[in-house]
């Protein structure tokens, strides 16, 4: 199974990159009374990055160029997965002034999140046919525990108010985005590991971003529904 990936990697990361780059025309191209779907569309740009640069890697060799893209992955992740959280507060449709706070305490952590991911401090390293730059044991503590914050808390979040709008509103989507992206980051910790043991072979990168790509076809299906439910 293991090498079944490994051979297929290359090209699936660049079906991943066009996936993005169409979910990012999708939402913006989107017209609703809802922020969700601008966010979502910055959040996809974070994603689209992301993936093209790992598909560049097929063909750049580790270079200080690479490098600077690579760090800048990190960046983007780190400021823009915070956007979850005001996506998750008009999905509720709360008032203006809760609002303010949830953007106030997301602003927050994009801000310490930009700080995590300029300190987050990358090696080399090549998994089947992608070289990549990813993040090392030498990476700060405090930098560490942000990102791996950010890639469970905002998650757990929207699979909370995914459980209350299945309830209040019979609209399953927003719990559905966020537990397939949990079910996949699981699904990379407990199958992505090298056999030998070896960390720097670790395909938790690659598996976790097709949780990615259902979390936005989920938030996706979730503006649509909305929009019948108001008709």
């Amino acid at each position: 199974m293991r090498q079944i990936i490994l051979s297929t990697m290359a090209p699936a990361l660049w079906f991943m990159t066009c996936f993005d780059a169409i979910s990012i025309f999708a939402m913006f191209r989107k017209r609703s009374r809802s922020p969700i779907p601008v966010l979502t569309g910055i959040l996809c740009l974070g994603l689209f990055y992301d993936s093209l640069i790992l598909s560049l890697g097929a063909f750049l060799p580790f270079s200080s160029l690479l490098k600077f893209l690579s760090q800048f992955r990190y960046i983007l992740h780190c400021v823009l997965i915070p956007l979850l959280f005001p996506i998750c507060g008009y999905s509720l449709k709360l008032d203006r002034k809760v609002m303010k706070v949830i953007w106030v305490v997301t602003v927050i952590i994009m801000a310490v999140g930009l700080y995590a991911g300029i300190s987050i401090v990358t090696e080399e390293r090549t998994v089947g046919a992608i070289r990549r730059y990813a993040q090392s044991d030498l990476t700060p503590k405090f930098a560490d525990t942000v990102v791996s914050m950010l890639d469970v808390v905002p998650v757990f979040f929207m699979i909370g108010i995914g459980i209350y709008l299945i309830i209040r509103k019979k609209n399953p989507h927003m719990f559905l985005a966020g537990g397939f992206m949990l079910l996949f980051t699981m699904l990379g910790i407990f199958l992505g590991k090298d056999p030998s043991g070896d960390k720097t072979q670790s395909l938790m990168f690659y598996i976790s971003m097709y949780g990615e790509a259902l979390m936005v076809y989920f938030l996706y299906r979730f503006i649509r529904k909305e929009e019948q439910i108001l008709k």
